[in-house]
């Protein structure tokens, strides 16, 4: 027969010449190949399965990040963003303290305003300009975007590393520390008061940006180097240079900032703790051993058989003030301590003068109120619509809410005295401006809140 009869159909049509290899077109593999009669057999070895890879298990910080995304997606789920308008409350408090502060600046000043031939409304007069100048700052600043704010970050920070950088070379010297830069015979800025508001704004920026790097590496190398130390050059710049300006409370507080800013930003705070307390105990030192005025301050405080009259006269007196008032204070106006017994009372000690003429109930009502701005500003901070806002607020609120801690406890004589003001009551031109201008923004980004979804 002819080889194409010889030929055998398969069951889908193909023909299989003899001793060639069929293909089992249903299963998809080749079938097994005979051999003739004679011939050896060889068996072709068919290809192994690759084996598949077993899976990883997650390692700790994999679960803890897993943990944190399901959270945040269930946390957005739960919530809806509204354009809101601004937190009333809140203004409501910040202008009622400026108020106080306008009051009590006028009672504690006149004395010696008097005494120095300015006319008693001299200090007063002087306050309600930087008011009015405070109150188109905030209102401006209540009405720009979070998100300008943030993009103006670096440009912030350089133009105030520049003002400190000068004020060494042309600033005025006030008390031995030259920390001002004379604008007018009338006006004069503190730039410190401004790094204060700096800080905050590059470290938001900063994390805004590299945030997660340090909250998802997976090894603490990348968390210390991105969580840590990179941000902590923003911070310790500028408390290098206001420290140089003997500004030892502005550098606390500048540090303090940076320190909160970066633990709610999610850095790890079991590296943050030992490199911040090495690096300040060892600037501390140093400080300390350079500028012996301020060591003397520690062991004059600590030094139960100081010099009332000379070393301790500004806080006894102060302490003699606070106690005068007794419950329900000497009244409005009628402080004795004013009349040259407290050192420039409108300014640092102004709490001191408000005690003894309101008592115990006004003293109580000044730090209610601090209290009250405080929860407010953090519940705005909670409901901010992004990390970088957030951020912002708790960072601005938390100069605040510190900066009157570490007044009350200067005043009481709890801690050694820094000279350090208290806001909004305080006498005072670039920080009262600076901090309306910071309530201003806190009030923009309280514009943009969540309410649960019904």
């Amino acid at each position: 027969m002819s080889d194409d009869r010889s030929a055998k159909r398969q069951p889908d049509g193909r023909a299989r010449q003899n001793g060639g290899a069929s293909v089992n077109y249903r299963a998809g593999r080749p079938a097994a190949r005979r051999t003739p009669e004679g011939m050896t057999g060889r068996t072709i070895p068919t290809a192994k399965p690759v084996p598949r890879a077993k899976p990883v298990a997650p390692t700790k910080e994999d679960k803890k990040a897993l943990k944190k995304a399901e959270e945040e997606r269930r946390w957005s789920e739960e919530i809806e963003r509204v354009r809101s308008g601004h937190d009333w409350i809140f203004f409501i408090i910040v202008m009622i303290l400026i108020s106080l502060g306008t009051v009590m600046v006028y009672s504690a000043s006149y004395p010696s305003a008097i005494a120095d031939g300015l006319g008693g409304f001299y200090y007063v007069g002087r306050q309600l300009f930087w008011i009015g100048i405070g109150l188109v700052a905030m209102f401006a600043a209540s009405y720009t975007p979070a998100k300008w704010i943030l993009k103006a970050a670096p440009a912030v920070y350089g133009l105030t590393l520049a003002l400190l950088a000068v004020v060494p070379l042309i600033g005025r010297e006030v008390n031995g520390a030259k920390r001002w830069i004379q604008i007018t015979s009338q006006v004069r800025i503190q730039p410190s008061e401004i790094a204060k508001f700096a800080i905050v704004l590059i470290l938001a920026w900063y994390v805004d940006r590299n945030g997660s790097k340090f909250r998802n590496a997976p090894d603490r190398k990348t968390r210390f180097i991105e969580g840590v130390v990179k941000p902590s050059i923003f911070i310790f710049i500028f408390a290098i240079m206001v420290l140089v300006e003997k500004h030892l409370s502005g550098t606390v507080i500048i540090v303090a900032i940076g320190v909160v800013v970066m633990f709610l930003a999610g850095a790890d705070w079991k590296l943050m703790t030992p490199y911040y307390l090495g690096i300040g105990g060892v600037g501390a030192a140093a400080y300390l051993i350079k500028n012996p005025y301020a060591l003397n301050r520690i062991l004059t405080y600590t030094n139960e058989n100081a010099d009332i009259l000379n070393e301790k006269w500004q806080t006894y007196q102060g302490t003699l003030a606070i106690g005068s008032g007794g419950l329900l204070g000497l009244g409005l106006g009628q402080s004795r301590q004013k009349f040259s017994y407290v050192s420039e009372a409108q300014n640092d000690f102004i709490f001191t003068i408000w005690c003894e003429e309101m008592g115990f109930v006004g003293a109580l009502i000044v730090i209610l109120l601090f209290v009250a701005l405080v929860f407010r500003g953090y519940k705005i901070a909670l409901k901010a619509p992004d990390v970088p806002s957030s951020l912002i607020v708790f960072g601005i609120i938390t100069q605040v809410g510190l900066q009157a801690f570490l007044n009350l406890m200067v005043v009481t004589d709890v801690i050694p005295n820094t000279g350090i003001s208290l806001p909004f009551l305080s006498y005072g031109g670039s920080s009262l401006v600076m901090m309306m201008g910071e309530m201003g923004i806190v009030l923009s980004i309280s514009r943009r809140s969540y309410q649960k979804k019904q």
